[in-house]
């Protein structure tokens, strides 16, 4: 019990060589994950059916644990249609909330257009997080809702 605590390791030195080649393995998987994602086939009933589970889910618990578990249910178990649901879903509540496709959101609700551009539009991963290139999304909304009513 009076053992002295063992000396922490010391750091082996990485050379800038080293560390370009970790940074770029790193950055290679993340892009053939971000493509994995981008390649599973999410349509518009998906996005509709989980925005409603997890719409159902007592906002206390609501977090990502919980919304994954939600989708791991409605989807089955499939792994990567969950995640690019959630990430899908994640990224089109980042857009929503910048305000710039306001007149296409209320309270607890989107259009379908906002939706169907969370569908279409390729997803992104920087910082840790899933998003949408911002004016690409946008400018979907846009066309498309003027598409729509013009119908």
């Amino acid at each position: 019990m009076n053992r002295k605590p063992e000396g922490q390791a010391s750091a082996v030195p990485v050379n800038a060589e080293v560390a370009r080649l970790i940074s770029n393995v790193v950055d290679q998987a993340i892009a053939r994950f971000v493509a994995r994602v981008n390649a599973v086939g999410i349509t518009l009933e998906d996005l509709f059916l989980a925005s409603a589970a997890i719409q159902e889910l007592p906002l206390e618990i609501c977090d990502r644990e919980a919304r994954i578990r939600c989708l791991a249910r409605l989807f089955d178990g499939q792994s990567y249609k969950i995640i690019a649901v959630n990430a899908r879903l994640e990224a089109m509540s980042r857009i929503v909330g910048c305000g710039q496709i306001s007149c296409w959101v209320r309270p607890k609700m989107a259009a379908e257009v906002v939706f169907l551009a969370a569908v279409k539009e390729p997803m992104l991963f920087a910082n840790g997080g899933w998003s949408f290139e911002s004016d690409s999304f946008v400018l979907f909304v846009l066309e498309q809702g003027a598409l729509d009513s013009r119908a």
